[in-house]
């Protein structure tokens, strides 16, 4: 190689050096501008994401390979899979429907009278609590609880309707409830008396009588709701029930065990009931045994009808005497012999013989001053009139039992007929409830579609 050679190839060496050191130049004024940056990005946590592709965009760079484009998705995706089929239902028989419509109004009707029940028998036992408290002496005892609860509930309640929007209501109602309990203690034998008169009225010579009392009472309504509500349970398959077959079984096969079910319910039931009313025939309407079940039902009605019109009797006395004693007169001394007598005369005694109830007249001639206004005993006969109804109210047993009976027999003509369901699930839930549920989502799924 020449000398001019060689010293070309040198200045074109230096050349790209200082072109070299040119280009380096602004790439550390970059570098030193990033600094920051990479030094801020380091003390940041860094995505998981970013840590998992880390590697390998690594492996693409060290390869020098491209990553592959994303698989695109398909045009026509695949359908979706069916939904399961419904079970199986029988259709709905349109001459039934009127049977159903009945089977609703019957079930809202004793479920009002379970509701019914139940506040007359609240109301019934605070009321005669409150009348045996009240006619006991108020010094000491239940009458001195009751007199000072009384007066602080009274003074409480009249405190805070009357400072209602008052700023301090909470102390002034606290106030108030305390000296209601301060004058029911100091109130002592106020009223005692008057409220003793009207007490032994109720429970001596009123109607209550021929119940035997509020007790008594009491428990006949509880009775009453215990079959009111089973009624209910019946008619809507919430009745106790073991529903293993049900479920091991087809759905095509449940209509039939089912109704085969409450077939044996009906007819346990009705032998239930008809032996629960030839016992109290027997025991409590005296009926002889060997009679036939039609003289047996005829003989408690013929009964039944008799005690009722003398209670009804005994009503008519009761409206006479309410305003005397709620006036504060005697129970037992309002009510002359002369009154007395004219009542009798004037009362339906259809179902007496004319000599029964002509026996029940007293002489006029001023030997009886007064005649409690009470009916005490049957006419014609030796029976008292305490504890006459309560054989009537024990009929309430076999009568419920009866029903129950029929709500079974309906359930099973409307199962058949398709228009109650015997899926053993459906008992837990609310029909009524669920339809509305169904309807609710139907309309919101056409507002989003």
């Amino acid at each position: 190689m020449s000398e001019g050679e060689d010293d070309k190839g040198r200045e074109g060496e230096g050349r790209d050096v200082a072109a070299a050191r040119g280009d380096d130049e602004p790439a550390a004024e970059e570098t030193k501008a990033e600094a920051p940056m990479a030094k801020r990005s380091a003390e940041e946590p860094e995505p998981e994401e970013t840590k998992a592709e880390a590697p390998m965009s690594k492996a693409i760079r060290v390869s020098g390979k491209s990553e592959p484009p994303a698989a695109k998705a398909p045009s026509n995706p695949a359908p979706a899979p069916a939904p399961a089929p419904a079970p199986e239902t029988i259709p709905k028989a349109a001459w039934a429907a009127p049977l159903d419509r009945f089977d609703r109004a019957w079930t809202k009707l004793e479920a009002r009278l379970c509701a019914f029940v139940i506040v007359l028998e609240i109301v019934t036992l605070v009321f005669w609590i409150s009348m045996k408290a009240l006619s006991s002496p108020g010094g000491s005892g239940p009458g001195l609880v009751f007199r000072m609860l009384a007066g602080a509930v009274v003074f409480g309640l009249v405190a805070h309707k009357a400072a209602v929007k008052h700023p301090r209501v909470q102390a002034i109602t606290s106030a108030a409830i305390a000296f209601g309990f301060l004058a029911g203690r100091l109130s002592g034998d106020a009223g005692s008396a008057y409220f003793a008169n009207l007490f032994s009225w109720l429970q001596n010579a009123s109607i209550l009588v021929f119940f035997g009392g509020v007790s008594e009472l009491a428990k006949r309504l509880t009775l009453w709701l215990a079959l009111l509500g089973a009624s209910v349970a019946t008619g809507q398959g919430k009745h106790i029930t073991v529903d293993v077959v049900i479920r091991l079984i087809s759905p095509r096969a449940r209509v039939p065990v089912a109704v085969l079910g409450w077939v044996t319910a009906a007819v346990v039931s009705g032998f239930a009931a008809w032996g629960f009313f030839d016992n109290l025939a027997v025991e409590e309407f005296h009926v002889q045994t060997e009679m036939t079940a039609g003289a047996k039902i005829e003989r408690v009605a013929e009964d039944a009808g008799r005690n009722l019109a003398l209670a009804g009797r005994q009503l008519s006395l009761d409206v006479r005497s309410f305003p005397k004693v709620m006036s504060g007169t005697p129970y037992a001394k309002w009510m002359t012999a002369g009154e007395w007598n004219a009542w009798v005369r004037a009362g339906d005694w259809s179902r007496f013989k004319s000599e029964d109830v002509k026996a029940l007249e007293l002489p006029e001639d001023g030997s009886i001053d007064f005649r409690t206004p009470a009916v005490t005993a049957v006419p014609g006969a030796t029976e008292q009139v305490r504890l006459l109804l309560t054989p009537l109210l024990n009929l309430v047993f076999p009568f419920g039992l009866l029903v129950v009976a029929l709500r079974f027999l309906l359930r099973c003509v409307l199962a058949i007929t398709g228009w109650v369901s015997v899926d053993p699930d459906a008992a837990h839930g609310d029909e009524d409830l669920a339809h509305a549920h169904d309807a609710s989502v139907a309309v919101t799924h056409e507002g989003t579609r």
